[in-house]
């Protein structure tokens, strides 16, 4: 009984590798080149992916903060919990590190 399976089993294979064999050419072509078209399309989704998530990161204005205090330990002296992380984008206590006094309060000199 297994027997007879097996056989009919790779009658059945044979027949449908000749039925498809004038097939397999196309079958290759249209598999290689969906996947080469796939592979580029990932590519370029993940370039961009990659520039958004970059985009974003240079928003956190952390950096350039007066309170930011550049040490592991205590990463900003007014908000340690949000500093460096997109929960710093459009902080209210972001004051520029680069500004003197004068212009951080707001005054201009005369």
């Amino acid at each position: 009984m297994v027997d007879q399976l097996i056989r009919i089993s790779f009658v059945l294979l044979a027949r449908f590798i000749v039925w498809i064999r004038p097939l397999l050419p196309a079958v290759c072509f249209i598999f290689l080149w969906s996947t080469v078209l796939l592979t580029v399309w990932s590519f370029f989704k993940n370039i961009r992916q990659g520039i958004e998530n970059v985009r974003q990161m240079h928003r956190i204005p952390c950096a350039n903060c007066r309170y930011a205090t550049n040490t592991h330990l205590l990463k900003c002296s007014v908000q340690p919990t949000a500093a460096f992380s997109e929960e710093a984008i459009g902080c209210q206590d972001f004051e520029n590190a680069d500004a003197t006094p004068s212009t951080a309060v707001g005054l201009t000199s005369f």
